[in-house]
This record gives structure tokens, C-alpha cells and sequence, in this order.
């Protein structure tokens, strides 16, 4: 039955699995449906058909599940049969249940029972599977009823097997029976809902999604005082009416003709009598299709496995976990932002340095530079997964002075714009402003200092794109969310080493304490979608120690061109946080807090930077740059930088 799990959403949970074998709407369910009628007419009790079906509903139910068999008796014990019953468990013990019988009625071995049951049997294996290896928070029973024909005897066993605790903790049951013959498409409450109207919720809840599905669904409109406005009967969902629990009755019938109580199911003049329960001559393939179509057969199937799937993937919580997951990525990605942003900063602080040091100047003078760069961050090559596609560019001016020989001191602005690809085609942009100081300790000999201060406030907006998606099946949801937020960020930084001269390079270790601290603000997303969701304010610190070998040079090319290349390899030991390992997150469904786990920081790695900066006289320089994370658990990044500098 249903059990806990951790109370955990993943980055790494199922929201779109490998596709193998993808299938359409309906699809799925037809070939539960050939199977039964064709190989396995006359599904009752104590038959080689009816345990052929139960292997094949089984078979049928998809991964991801525990599977079993309920024997029950009757009659002394002298009458057998068995529920099919596949199990998801949630986060916590409440659970769903959804049921279709898929035994025909007794004694009829020619009957096929394509719309009494097949066709409910075929939906909720579709169902099955189409949420198969998805996280839940509500768990999960999908049961094949049998001997339904010989007075609900499967569904009243499954019932009598509950224990008091889970007893409690089911939260709604959904019956599925003959969808094919009736005119029209029908959702009820349980008869239960009429002394308890809070119990006929799930009605109501179907029909709002069946609204936004454009699929048209109707409701008993209670011509017969026998059977209330609203509300169904007559199988097996009734083993549940004493439960206390709001109970889905799904059919396709006609509740306007003959004793207005759904057992005429059409006016089709070609099904003789109006209806087709229990009849071999009339409820099989050849019957239906000729009478209806082969797009009725279809139709319906299609149109009730997406609606039962979206409910299900609500009643289980599981397109909520799905997105806080997604919503999990999107803070993720907004905090690695952040850090790139910090470390574009620091590489033009660097880059600067390196000028300082290959170019004496006289003590009071002063020098500066406007300049415009570009990055790009690919999604492929030496990335690996999850680091999306990344573009940034900016502006920046900055000036410093040499205060004495051993001392020169400066300031920077900068603008940096940045374009992230997210999972399923969402993005996130960025809009960030750097205020920085600097110092370099450089008489020009082999030991050197430098230092950096830096402020930011950086503007994000960004729209993320929910997709959930299993077992190769077809799209459950699709949603895309847009939100806006603002984040300031601040650090410090202290890096020095010693050089060795080797002709026009020089070359040697160095060493570094840096620290940023970033602040995210809290933030809700547009639109009011139940898997919308509200983000907490995101503090987290960085404190890297990295050790290193540098090489860098100035070459004269002639002329006024000198080449200035550079390269660092260097080993990272993350003090701090580095980033936050889980963001709670509110739904806007139910503005319950759901926790997103990040993943865990990895704190040691290595970060490599190969480059040449080009000055073209006194006024005009280039340069062509490549950095990159290397050994990190979430695999390596590489960044490719195009700038140039007008210098003053």
C-alpha cells in the first residue's frame, strides 16, 4: 500500500523522462483494448480469458509501480477472482484510487465487452502508465477490478482490505466504466455527495479541467427523482460510498432518454433497443464501428485518458512536485548567474593587472579605458548537463592611478546584460550593474598583490517553461510562468603570487581568499495557475581558497603592437556555501511550502583560463579569452570571451 517517502523535491526527479516507444492520447489504451477483446473475450471468472486479461492489464500498467494480485471469494468460498492493483506511493500516506473493472459479464464466453469494460479497463492503463515514474505527493492505486458483473465483488474486496489508518488517508476514488456506446461523455459524484455536497468536489474539479481541455462533459441532470442531480451509480465506485470520500463516476451514456436513468445509452438507430451492455451480438468491435465509427472508438479514448491523466497528475500532487522541481532549476540557474556575473568582474579586474604589470608608468599618472565584451557559455562540447546555453555582454569604464612605485589604485562601472536558456525553451535575463575598486602592490619585480572590492544590483526576469512528461508518453502539462526579482550582490577579494622570469614571460604560483555574498529578493510568478509558485528570499555566501600556476607576457610585435598572453590553472576549495542546496517554495494551488533540493555544493575543483589581450598603440586593445570549471561533480563549464577596449 501507500507509504513515505522524504519529504524532498529533486532537481533530478522525473518531470520529463526518456522518451522509448512515445505514444499519442489513446493510444496506449487501444492497445490494452485490441488485446482484451480480441485475445480474451469472455473475461469472468474461473476462465484462461480472464487470467490472460489480468496479465495483460498488469503488463500493461507501465514501470514504476508495485504490482500485485488480490484473491478474493464468495459464496462460500466456492466463487474466486482477482483485483490487478499497481501501487505509487506518495510523500505522505494519503492516497488516490482509480478503478475500471475488466471482467464481462458471467457465462458469456463470445462477449468481448468493448465498451463494457474494455474501454474503462484501457483508460486506466493508459493512465498508468502515463504517470508511471512520476514523484508523487499523494500516492497512488490503480486497480483492475474483477468480477464487477457479479455484484461489485472486486471493488467491495479491495474496500473490506483497507485497514482503518488507510481508511483515512484515501482521499478519492475514480470509477471508469463504458465509455464507447453512450452519446455523451459523463462525470458524477458520488451518491454520497448528496447528503455532504463538499463531497461531490471532485465532480466539480473534473469538469473545470474538462472546460479548460475543451472537452465536453456532462452531469445526471436528475430527470428521475430515483438518481439526484448530479450524481452516478451502479458500479464500482459504490463500494466506496461509505467511506466518507468523494467518489468520480466516468461513463458515456444518455441520461435524456428512455427511463432517464442511464441504462439507455443511444439513439443510434443502429444499436437496436439503445443500448449494449452485456450483449455479444452488439458489444464488440464490428458492432460499434459500424455503428459509430471508428473515430468514436478513438475519441473517446483519447479524450478520456487526457482527462483523467490531468486530473490524476492533480489529485496526486504530482504536476505541484513536478513544478517546484522546475522552480528549483530556475532559482539554481538565477544563483549561478549571480556567481558568473561576480566572476566576469574579477576577470576584468585580472586583465587590468596584467596591464598594470607589463606597462610602467610614472607615479601620479593616471589611465583608463571604456570597453564592450561578450561571452558565450555553450550547452555542448565540454559542458555536461544540468548547465543550460549562456550568453552575456557588457560595458564597463574603468581608470586607476599610480600612487607611488610600488602602488596603483582604480575604479570600475560596469553593465552586464544575460541570457540563460532554460529547460523546455525558458529563459532567463538579466540585467546587472558593477561597482568595483581595485589595487595592485607591483614594483615591477617577480612579487605582486592585488585586491578588489565590488557591488551589484542585478535585475532578473524570467519565464519558466513546465513540461511534465512520462515513460515516453504524451505531454501532461505544459505551463510557462513569467516572474521578476532583484538581487545585490557584494565581495572581496585578495590575490598574489610570485613570477618567474623566462625570457618575455613570466610564470609562477599564486594564491587567493575570495568572498561574495548574494541576496535574491523574494518573488511570486504571474498568473494564477495552481502550479505557480511564490520564491523565498535567497541569502547564500561564497568563500573560495584556490591555490594556482600562472603565465603571462608582453610581446612586442612591432611597431605599437604588443601581445599580452596570459594563462592560470588553479585548485578551488569552496569555504563557504557557494550556493544554497534547497530553496523552499510556495504553490500557488495551495500556498503550501515545498522544498526544492539544488544538489549538493561541490567544494574542491579546478578552474583554467587561457587568453591574449592585443594593444594597438596607446589607444586601442582586444582580447580573446577562454576560462572554464573542470572536475566539479556537476560537470565542466566553458565560457568563451570577445572584447575590446578603447584606452585614454
Amino acid at each position: 500500500m501507500i507509504k513515505s517517502l522524504a519529504r524532498a523535491v529533486g532537481i533530478g526527479s522525473l518531470v520529463c523522462a526518456p522518451l522509448a516507444g512515445a505514444y499519442q492520447f489513446g493510444e496506449h489504451a487501444a492497445v490494452t483494448v485490441d488485446k482484451l477483446i480480441h485475445d480474451y473475450p469472455g473475461r469472468y471468472r474461473d476462465t484462461v480469458s480472464f487470467a490472460g486479461a489480468a496479465n495483460w492489464m498488469e503488463a500493461q500498467m507501465g514501470s514504476g509501480y508495485t504490482l500485485s494480485r488480490q484473491d478474493f471469494s464468495w459464496n462460500a468460498g466456492s466463487r474466486t477472482s482477482q483485483n490487478v492493483i499497481a501501487s505509487s506511493a506518495g510523500l505522505n500516506d494519503q492516497f488516490v484510487v482509480i478503478g475500471a473493472h475488466f471482467d464481462t459479464y458471467f457465462g458469456r464466453p463470445t462477449l468481448q465487452g468493448l465498451d463494457d469494460n474494455a474501454s474503462g479497463a484501457g483508460v486506466l492503463t493508459e493512465v498508468a502508465r502515463n504517470l508511471s515514474g512520476l514523484q508523487l505527493e499523494n500516492g497512488l492505486e490503480i486497480v483492475g477490478f474483477g468480477a464487477e458483473e457479479e455484484g461489485l465483488r472486486g471493488s467491495r474486496a479491495y474496500v473490506e482490505s483497507l485497514d482503518p489508518t488507510q481508511r483515512t488517508n484515501l482521499l478519492a476514488m475514480v470509477n471508469i466504466d463504458s465509455l464507447i456506446t453512450g452519446d455523451k461523455m459523463y462525470a458524477h459524484a458520488g451518491q454520497n455527495s448528496e447528503g455532504n455536497p463538499e463531497l461531490a468536489s471532485l465532480r466539480e474539479h473534473t469538469v473545470r479541467i474538462a472546460q479548460e481541455l475543451g472537452i465536453e462533459v456532462q452531469s445526471n441532470p436528475g430527470l428521475n427523482p430515483e438518481y439526484p442531480a448530479g450524481t452516478g451509480c451502479c458500479s464500482d465506485g459504490e463500494a466506496f460510498e461509505d467511506l466518507n470520500v468523494p467518489i468520480l463516476y466516468v461513463e458515456s451514456t444518455n441520461w435524456d432518454i428512455g427511463d432517464l436513468d442511464g441504462y439507455d445509452q443511444t439513439t443510434n438507430p443502429a444499436i437496436p433497443g439503445g443500448s449494449t451492455w452485456h450483449d455479444p451480438v452488439e458489444d464488440n468491435e464490428e458492432v460499434l464501428v459500424g455503428a459509430f465509427g471508428e473515430e468514436r472508438v478513438n475519441q473517446r479514448l483519447r479524450d478520456y485518458s487526457r482527462l483523467l491523466s490531468r486530473l490524476l497528475l492533480e489529485l496526486t500532487n504530482a504536476d505541484l512536485l513536478a513544478s517546484t522541481a522546475s522552480g528549483g532549476a530556475t532559482a539554481r540557474n538565477m544563483q549561478d548567474q549571480l556567481q558568473r556575473q561576480y566572476q566576469a568582474q574579477n576577470l576584468l579586474h585580472e586583465r587590468r593587472w596584467h596591464l598594470l604589470q607589463a606597462m610602467q608608468r610614472e607615479v601620479g599618472s593616471f589611465d583608463g579605458e571604456i570597453g564592450v565584451d561578450g561571452e558565450y557559455a555553450p550547452d555542448s562540447g565540454f559542458d555536461e548537463a544540468p548547465h543550460p546555453e549562456a550568453r552575456r555582454y557588457g560595458i564597463h569604464a574603468l581608470g586607476d592611478v599610480r600612487l607611488t612605485e610600488l602602488l596603483s589604485v582604480g575604479g570600475s562601472l560596469s553593465y552586464q546584460n544575460g541570457n540563460d536558456d532554460l529547460e523546455h525553451g525558458g529563459e532567463l535575463d538579466s540585467d546587472a550593474w558593477r561597482l568595483g575598486a581595485f589595487a595592485l602592490l607591483s614594483d615591477g619585480g617577480p612579487a605582486w598583490l592585488g585586491a578588489d572590492l565590488s557591488v551589484a544590483h542585478t535585475r532578473f526576469d524570467s519565464e519558466r517553461a513546465l513540461r511534465i512528461q512520462a515513460d515516453g508518453g504524451p505531454v501532461l502539462l505544459e505551463r510557462r510562468f513569467s516572474g521578476d526579482t532583484d538581487a545585490l550582490t557584494w565581495g572581496a577579494r585578495v590575490l598574489g603570487g610570485y613570477d618567474f622570469s623566462v625570457g618575455e614571460l613570466r610564470t609562477g604560483p599564486f594564491a587567493g581568499l575570495d568572498y561574495s555574498h548574494s541576496r535574491i529578493d523574494d518573488f511570486s510568478e504571474d498568473g494564477s495557475e495552481r502550479t505557480a509558485l511564490g520564491y523565498e528570499e535567497q541569502d547564500f555566501d561564497s568563500l573560495e581558497a584556490s591555490v594556482g600556476w600562472r603565465l603571462q607576457g608582453n610581446l612586442a610585435l612591432g611597431g605599437s603592437l604588443y601581445l599580452l598572453p596570459y594563462a592560470s590553472v588553479a585548485w578551488v576549495k569552496e569555504l563557504g556555501d557557494g550556493r544554497l542546496e534547497d530553496i523552499a517554495l510556495t504553490s500557488q494551488a495551495d500556498g503550501q511550502v515545498r522544498v526544492a533540493d539544488l544538489g549538493q555544493v561541490d567544494t574542491s575543483f579546478g578552474r583554467a583560463r587561457i587568453g591574449s589581450q592585443l594593444r594597438i598603440g596607446d589607444s586601442l586593445g582586444v582580447f580573446v579569452e577562454v576560462n572554464g570549471r573542470m572536475g566539479h561533480d556537476e560537470g565542466s563549464q566553458t565560457a568563451y570571451s570577445l572584447g575590446a577596449q578603447w584606452m585614454f
